[in-house]
């Protein structure tokens, strides 16, 4: 048996007996990048000729035919599995899915022209084109799932229309927010702030990195700590008050001077 790719995204692999993990790392066995998988998304294990997915973070969204897997599931010949936005059917050895040239264009898929980013928690770094209606919720049928405490089945939905991109609360329990505010329906900027109770995303275009990641964020002047503050009021300071002894202690040198050369005696007699 071998896992292929749909779309694309990986070569074909011949499963043998043993574990085959996929993800983002470098250190997976099936290395898929930029497609919002985790580190180490999922494991295959193969033993006698049966195959089974499993998974070890519950953030880890991988489906079969639909449903979503929780813990480990058996995969046969013909299913298709969706972890995170890689497509991956199960086909026997001998089985090919190329299709026969009918001599038509083939139609390639345009870059989204935006896409969500996730900044917090078990979604951070995974990235979701945003094409058309996007739902966002708990339910396994949504768009993009978010499997956490305090997510609606269906919280909220992205428009990606003509005249830009608007998302919507969908009755949420626990609200939608843009930017820290709370809402029921708003345009989204490049850069706006998503958050379904205490996941938060970024709208981005692709391609587009975290400033914090990348090093390209300004730098803002920070204002000296009290007691640099402190410090620097302290040698202002004490430099003042050197000056004033010195000039006392040469002002006083000078009276013992002519006091001794009996310069002041008329004036004190």
């Amino acid at each position: 048996m071998k896992l292929h790719f749909p779309h694309g995204d990986h070569a074909d692999i011949e499963l043998q007996a043993g574990k085959y993990s996929i993800g983002n790392s470098s250190s997976a066995d099936i290395r898929v990048k930029n497609k919002g998988l985790g580190d180490i998304h999922a494991t295959f294990t193969v033993v006698d000729n049966e195959c089974e997915v499993k998974i070890d973070n519950e953030a880890s969204l991988v489906s079969v035919n639909g449903k979503l897997v929780k813990g480990r599931r058996e995969v046969r010949e013909g299913d298709l599995l969706i972890a995170a936005q890689v497509h991956i059917k199960l086909l026997s050895s001998h089985e090919s899915q190329e299709d026969p040239d009918d001599n038509r264009t083939r139609v390639r898929m345009a870059l989204p022209k935006f896409i969500l980013r996730g900044v917090s928690g078990a979604y951070f770094g995974k990235t979701y084109p945003l094409r058309g209606s996007t739902i966002l919720g708990r339910h396994s049928e949504c768009h993009i799932c978010v499997n956490a405490d305090g997510i609606s089945r269906k919280h909220a939905q992205i428009d990606a229309e003509v005249d830009g991109l608007f998302v919507s609360d969908l009755g949420s329990s626990n609200g939608t927010f843009v930017n820290g505010k709370k809402i029921d329906k708003v345009n989204l900027e490049v850069g706006d702030e998503v958050k379904l109770d205490n996941i938060r995303f970024l709208v981005q275009t692709p391609g587009m990195t975290d400033p914090a990641i990348d090093g390209t964020a300004k730098k803002t002047p920070t204002r000296p700590s009290a007691s640099q503050q402190d410090h620097t009021e302290f040698k202002d300071s004490g430099g003042g008050a050197i000056k004033w002894v010195i000039t006392l202690l040469v002002l006083g040198g000078a009276v013992a001077a002519a006091w001794k050369m009996g310069y002041l005696n008329g004036i004190l007699s």
